[in-house]
């Protein structure tokens, strides 16, 4: 769930020893698929209702623009998790991305529909996204509303990355948006934990 009442500012989290992670196995009755033509609309919806984006047309353009011409790659890397009644409830890829300046393994557009919440998805789609990975680096990033999934994060091993400015980050002052995006976090983590 994407809390949208604290500013968003986006930050990256680092895991060095990424082949290295807790396992989890979806509930009874949900299932694994991976991408294939045609579920374009279903990756769109998702991260449309999860609050990630602000419309279907610009997470669309979003799709074309960074997949569009990837679809064997989507094919191996982008995971779905399927209900009992058949809908698409859940996504993540494991995807290559240069934030620090070279290419790197990283976790990126992780969603589970709020409804589905609770009964492990998340933890289950990131012991299968991480069972793809080779590497033992993988990032990822992410924002301050998104502190429940941050806090999952941290229990598979990820990181605040505090240090440089990534060679590819887009902001003016990284280490003063970086120092207040964590603090935001880590006390809305601890809100959520108490």
């Amino acid at each position: 769930m994407l809390d949208k009442s604290v500013p968003h500012i986006s930050v990256a989290m680092v895991n060095h020893s990424a082949t290295k992670y807790p396992e989890f196995s979806l509930p009874e009755g949900y299932s694994f698929r991976f991408y294939r033509d045609g579920l374009e609309e279903d990756w769109c919806r998702l991260q449309l209702e999860t609050g990630q984006v602000p419309s279907m047309e610009s997470i669309r353009m979003r799709f074309n623009t960074e997949f569009g011409n990837e679809k064997e790659k989507l094919a191996k890397r982008c995971v779905f998790v399927e209900a009992p009644d058949g809908e698409n409830i859940g996504t993540a890829m494991l995807w290559d991305g240069n934030t620090f300046g070279e290419m790197a393994s990283r976790i990126h557009w992780v969603a589970v529909l709020d409804s589905h919440g609770g009964k492990g998805i998340a933890k289950a789609l990131l012991s299968k996204i991480l069972g793809l990975n080779k590497s033992n680096f993988v990032y990822l990033t992410t924002q301050t509303g998104s502190y429940q999934a941050i806090y999952l994060y941290q229990k598979f091993g990820f990181e605040k990355f505090v240090g440089e400015t990534p060679e590819n980050w887009k902001t003016e002052n990284f280490q003063a948006e970086n120092e207040k995006a964590w603090q935001i976090i880590e006390n809305k983590i601890a809100e959520y934990k108490a």
